[in-house]
């Protein structure tokens, strides 16, 4: 599901990091008091700074790029999107001999949700449970907090004004990385259980 980059002291180790393991050096990053930031694509970089010799601190950091980028997440996109997060019963469904998406009375038209299947957003579990990945939340969540003209993140949650691009940017990323932090948190157990068993 994701592409891992991990930077070392003897340069950089490239691999395939499954939705689990991505949830796990998620958790694990917040533990330890590491910072993580979400992209827009739908995945993560987490970074820490650790001591080398000499007393200098080097720069580490874990990037999971995902094999499908979450790409634009329209306003449609996002509704349908809350949908299936909240809803407490969604599904699978065929209406016309095509699959959709149910939750209730809500529906996914089969092409849409062929769309969201193909974009890597939805899963289901052997039951035809239909829940978000985790890359569908981290792109969530980078939309909710990206740029905007300013320099400060679009939700409006930044109140100070910066005195220079410089100061908006550190101010910018300093709250992405506690909403990050505050993400994690807050995934359920019930998140984490489906992950664990997908």
């Amino acid at each position: 599901m994701f592409h891992e980059t991990v930077t070392h002291a003897s340069g950089e180790s490239r691999g395939n990091a499954s939705e689990s393991h991505g949830l796990l050096l998620l958790r694990r990053a917040l533990k330890r008091g590491h910072a993580i930031e979400v992209t827009p694509a739908g995945g993560a970089r987490i970074t820490w700074s650790r001591m080398g010799h000499g007393g200098r601190a080097l720069l580490r950091s874990i990037t999971l790029a995902p094999h499908t980028p979450v790409g634009i997440l329209t306003d449609d996109t996002v509704q349908d999107l809350n949908v299936i997060d909240t809803a407490a019963n969604v599904r699978y469904g065929v209406r016309d001999g095509r699959r959709i998406i149910t939750a209730g009375l809500f529906e996914v038209p089969a092409l849409t949700t062929a769309r969201y299947r193909a974009r890597s957003l939805v899963t289901a579990d052997r039951a035809d449970r239909v829940r978000l990945t985790l890359t569908a939340r981290l792109g969530l969540l980078a939309r909710e907090h990206q740029d905007t003209d300013t320099g400060l993140c679009a939700c409006g949650q930044i109140t100070a004004r910066p005195a220079t691009p410089e100061e908006a940017h550190s101010l910018t990323r300093r709250h992405r990385e506690a909403v990050a932090a505050d993400f994690v948190t807050g995934l359920s157990a019930t998140f984490a259980a489906a992950v664990a068993a997908s």
